[in-house]
């Protein structure tokens, strides 16, 4: 028995296979887009380190976030970096370090700079 198809009905089922194998591919895409390679250290390629640029400042401690391990203080210039003095929030290499520190203490710290961030390495309460 032969089986004849609309030539509407044809079309619309022609569509329809073709939206799901362009949704298909998009999400394949996509996925393979998201997802890390997973090469070992030793065969990645290895790039020089960039040249850390480090200065020593004293500052007096404005704002804590312990929970994001940053603190905001407002320096005087910091000569290794070619910065004026001012007020910014600086990330720190350890949250433990803010744990006795808090708001308008007077601090020295150390400030390194990687050529894409800023980290605070070392702080202490400065000494009157």
């Amino acid at each position: 028995m032969l089986h004849l198809v609309n030539p509407t009905e044809r079309s619309n089922k022609v569509k329809s296979l073709l939206a799901i194998m362009m949704f298909a591919a998009a999400s394949a895409t996509t996925a393979f887009a998201h997802h890390e390679l997973s090469v070992p250290r030793s065969v990645q390629p290895q790039v020089p380190a960039a040249i850390q640029k480090v200065s020593t400042g004293t500052g007096l401690i404005q704002q804590i976030d312990k929970e994001r391990g940053a603190v905001t203080i407002k320096y005087d210039s910091l000569q290794g970096l070619n910065m004026p003095g001012m007020t910014l929030s600086f990330l720190v290499k350890d949250k433990a370090m803010l744990s006795s520190l808090q708001p308008l203490q007077k601090v020295n710290f150390e400030l390194t700079y990687d050529g894409s961030k800023y980290l605070i390495t070392k702080i202490t309460r400065a000494s009157f």
